[in-house]
């Protein structure tokens, strides 16, 4: 058969064997750099999402704070009305006993009549 030996076939195996290797080197190259591209892309993707969200996250911070000053000045409105109301209680009391001090004495002049 062959002689294993002879030089050309040595030098052909050998060749044949770092082919091998070339392409399984390559291979494995390749597929780490897909590997590395996909997670460069990944990542890119990540960082236009993060922008994305800071920008909403402004927006709702803009707006809450607005929401959060409506209602301060809706709690002073409360307050202010809270305190007419209860001005407008007292004045009816009052009021309430005028009446009632004046039917005393209507009815305490009719009945001397």
């Amino acid at each position: 058969m062959f002689n294993l030996d002879n030089p050309i076939i040595e030098a052909l195996t050998t060749g044949a064997l770092a082919l091998v290797l070339l392409v399984i080197g390559l291979q494995k190259i390749v597929r780490d750099w897909k590997t590395t591209k996909a997670e460069s892309d990944i990542i890119s993707m990540l960082h236009e999402e993060i922008e994305r969200m800071e920008q909403q996250n402004k927006k709702l911070s803009d707006e809450l704070h607005g929401l959060q000053q409506k209602l301060i000045s809706l709690s002073q409105d409360v307050t202010r009305l809270t305190i007419e109301n209860n001005d407008l209680r007292e004045k009816i009391a009052d009021m309430m006993k005028e009446l009632n001090v004046f039917k005393l004495e209507v009815n305490h002049g009719s009945s001397k009549n």
